[in-house]
């Protein structure tokens, strides 16, 4: 994979996204929209309106690397509690990348669950 979660943070925008938006007009949202640089190698996560859609966007080192992905059934988690882009964790990436939820409380705050 081009992307390395161990090295890199990862981050969840908290706004829906028009999909048709590219490499371009996604970075331009992160720079303008946020505190943060998407040259420093972070993955950003966008879902669309509808939830059935996702795009990555990422830059590599030589350049910006976008992934798209689109749900056959069901929907990506909502990002409607969310304040501020939330930072993921690698468990999470593996969540959300496949259609699973994590937990949010009605703050928007991540609920870590105890494990026994």
């Amino acid at each position: 994979m081009f992307f390395d979660p161990s090295k890199h943070k990862m981050f969840l925008y908290n706004e829906s996204v028009d999909m048709r938006k590219g490499h371009s007009s996604l970075a331009m949202l992160i720079t303008q929209k946020t505190s943060f640089e998407i040259m420093e190698g972070s993955l950003f996560l966008f879902l669309s309106k509808n939830k059935k859609t996702l795009k990555g966007l990422f830059f590599d080192g030589s350049g910006l690397v976008l992934v798209h992905k689109k749900l056959e059934s069901g929907r990506f988690m909502s990002t409607q509690l969310l304040q501020n882009p939330l930072e993921l964790f690698e468990d999470d990436l593996k969540i959300i990348f496949h259609g699973g939820h994590i937990p949010l409380s009605r703050k928007g705050k991540r609920i870590r669950l105890q494990s026994a």
